[in-house]
């Protein structure tokens, strides 16, 4: 206690002079007082008064205690010196598009830290297998790239500041596949005046709206150089032509200033509702009304994904096999207009000058500019598409149709044709409990319902105010009706497809690679959703590129020789994969099937002693999957293992003694992913002689499987 006084004493002493000038002067003697009083009190007084106080008596110097190890003095004030030069972090994030048809794109990146130093980052580009060439150094987050070829291209980034440069972030392949280019209008003058033409019919005439911005015109393609069509939020007009393929617009190819011709409209008066269950991705496509032989993407910029309101649609709900929609179709019909007659001719020049019985490139320049058929009849009005989705992972086969149905039944109770009707709480409490999504899609009427977070407790009224929203100011295209060209009189003697480019294979073809991608797309989902093997990505991301090239050569009339059969397509240079392999066979072998696995095993222990001897026994039981590959499925489990994806049901416990435990399963790997339950058995010491424990150990994965993809007839 006499030491503890003596050093406040001491301290005061020092700290009542630092009431005038400060200075950095500490005397041996206050050292050695501090010191033998208490060190560790010394130490926190020394820490606790950081301040050198602004000096009373500018000419009064006096000694002021030193700053604690790793601090310096910055204005009286103890701070950690500042840290050390060093070079900036490596960039987070780097991200570009994995496929593209156009030739300009962005290529983004996280930023870095500079340690207070300024930042710049290069960015560098691989074209195909060549060396790394510097971009740009800046202090920008991204960069635009423009002009560039049919290739394959890498990015990679590095933050830099004047004491050096971070390591790379690098990002994956991008393939950039540009359309062949048709230049119609060198070979054709005449079609300038044809577009005077079909802006002058467009000015006079009635447009119909089809919820999707067309993508015709030469602002927003690169492949076709064709003057603008007069397309206004994504109207088109009868007698346009339309692209089977591109699933798109094209020109007015029909003689709209016959004698004769005209536009004829009727009212209409109709509603319809649906509400089904699609079990699979290729009755979702039915029921969102998609052209399966029409060219889209999955999560790539590919043909119109981004331009067609069905496509659009049909890619943000394609999931994986686990995933259940029920898609409400409802619609309104307004009215209905048609041209006058069935027999439409073609404009006088077009016949003349474009149609060459025989002539390939006539043939593909017609299909360009006029597209494979036109739209002869047009229903406006509204349509509204709900899909409620929901992820069947934890349920069984039989479990999942009763849910979805059950979906089904409640929505029907709570909508019709003309409106709706309350929600109760037990309908919004099933769809909650199921985790029911809900997503709205609309062609014509309000498109607000589209942007609202919809849940099982508004859907209703907002399907209801979308339903009184729909007029004539806001309807839209909801069906269409298109007919192939009709044939010139002096060309009767010539087959139809002597005439004009046959569509109709390369729409096979491309049927079918749609359909690859949808299972390729299901697969990967899975693989993503489980975490499945760190390459799996790779192929993933490698066979979508790959069938990307495959669907733009059943697409582009110009490429229609390199559009095969899977079975017959093999690779080219354009791609990850390289030239000559056949990707059907590629995809099969490379991008697994993962499929619902489970393992159980019945244990049955006994353990038996003396009267007068206490017995025990230790059991490790294993029950694991199949495979070194497979993975657990947490979605499913029961008891101890519910979320982690493991069971154990008890059947008999019987361990009298102390020291028994039954144990408590877990996941371990033994080469093999498997559910381990480490017990112990013991009898007792005294009267029961034996210890029983029966049980069954059920394990939940999901394992790869070499599966060919199926190939639609």
């Amino acid at each position: 206690m006499r030491k503890g006084k003596r050093f406040v004493s001491l301290l005061l002493h020092v700290l009542i002079p630092c009431l005038g000038a400060c200075s950095n002067e500490w005397s041996p003697e206050t050292e050695e007082a501090l010191t033998q009083a208490e060190p560790s009190v010394a130490t926190q007084q020394i820490q606790a008064t950081p301040l050198c106080p602004a000096p009373i008596d500018p000419t009064q110097s006096v000694a002021c205690p030193p700053c604690p190890i790793d601090l310096q003095r910055v204005d009286g004030t103890c701070t950690p010196p500042p840290p050390p030069a060093q070079r900036p972090s490596i960039p987070g994030s780097l991200s570009y598009p994995s496929y593209l048809t156009r030739p300009s794109y962005l290529v983004s990146w996280g930023s870095s830290t500079g340690y207070g130093l300024p930042v710049t980052y290069q960015l560098e580009e691989q074209i195909s297998t060549g060396v790394w060439q510097q971009l740009s150094s800046t202090s920008s987050l991204s960069s635009t790239m423009s002009g560039r070829a049919s290739n394959v291209y890498k990015y990679r980034v590095r933050a830099c500041n004047s004491v050096g440069c971070s390591g790379y972030t690098t990002g994956s392949a991008l393939v950039v596949n540009l359309p062949p280019v048709t230049d119609v209008y060198a070979d054709y003058p005449f079609l300038h005046d044809v577009d005077q033409e079909n802006t002058q019919y467009a000015a006079s005439s009635q447009g119909f709206r089809t919820g999707f911005q067309s993508s015709s015109s030469a602002q927003t393609r690169s492949d076709v150089r064709l003057n603008p069509l007069p397309v206004v939020d994504g109207q088109f007009y009868l007698g346009q032509g339309y692209n089977v393929l591109k699933d798109d617009y094209a020109q007015n190819c029909i003689d709209t200033n016959r004698p004769g011709f005209q536009i004829l409209s009727n009212p209409v008066n109709y509603r319809s509702i649906s509400v089904e269950r699609a079990a699979s991705v290729s009755q979702l496509s039915q029921l969102l009304d998609v052209n399966m032989s029409g060219g889209f993407s999955l999560g790539v910029d590919g043909y119109s994904v981004d331009l067609s309101g069905s496509k659009k649609r049909y890619s943000e709900q394609v999931g994986d096999s686990y995933q259940e929609w029920v898609v409400v179709r409802w619609e309104q019909q307004i009215d209905h207009w048609t041209l006058d007659t069935s027999v439409d001719p073609m404009k006088p020049a077009i016949v003349s000058q474009m149609i060459v019985p025989g002539n390939v490139n006539a043939q593909r320049a017609f299909r360009e500019f006029c597209g494979d058929k036109y739209v002869y009849a047009v229903v406006r009005g509204a349509k509204l598409y709900m899909v409620f989705r929901f992820d069947t992972k934890s349920y069984s086969l039989t479990e999942r149709a009763q849910k979805a149905a059950g979906v089904v039944a409640k929505i029907k109770e709570v909508l019709n044709a003309n409106g709706s009707s309350t929600v109760s709480e037990e309908t919004r409490l099933y769809l909650e409990q199921l985790k029911v999504t809900i997503k709205a899609y609309t062609v014509g009427g309000d498109k607000e319902i589209e942007s609202i977070a919809l849940t099982g407790a508004n859907f209703a009224t907002k399907f209801q105010e979308f339903v009184n929203s729909v007029s004539v100011s806001n309807s839209a295209a909801v069906e269409q009706s298109m007919s192939h060209y009709v044939q010139p009189p002096q060309f009767y003697n010539y087959d139809y497809f002597q005439l004009f480019a046959d569509y109709r294979v390369p729409a096979e073809q491309l049927r079918r690679w749609n359909t690859l991608d949808l299972e390729r797309e299901q697969r990967c989902q899975l693989i993503q959703t489980y975490g499945y093997a760190a390459g799996a990505s790779a192929n993933c991301n490698w066979g979508k590129q790959e069938l990307e090239t495959a669907k733009s050569y059943c697409i582009e009339t110009a490429s229609w020789s390199k559009c095969a059969h899977p079975l017959s397509y093999y690779t080219g240079n354009l791609g990850p994969l390289g030239s000559g392999t056949l990707l059907y066979n590629w995809l099969g072998q490379n991008i697994s099937s993962l499929e619902r696995t489970t393992s159980s095993n019945y244990f049955d222990h006994h353990v038996s002693g003396g009267f007068w001897n206490k017995e025990c026994g230790s059991f490790t039981d294993d029950t694991c999957l199949p495979m070194s590959g497979c993975v657990v499925d947490a979605f499913l489990g029961g008891h101890e293992g519910v979320g982690k994806g493991f069971d154990r049901i008890v059947s008999e416990w019987d361990g009298p003694g102390d020291g028994s435990t039954k144990g408590i399963p877990y996941i371990v790997s033994n080469g093999a992913m498997c559910v381990r339950t480490a017990s112990t058995l013991c009898t007792s010491r005294f009267g029961d002689t034996t210890a029983d424990y029966k049980f069954d150990q059920v394990i939940y994965g999901q394992c790869p499987y070499t599966r060919q993809f199926a190939i639609v007839p």
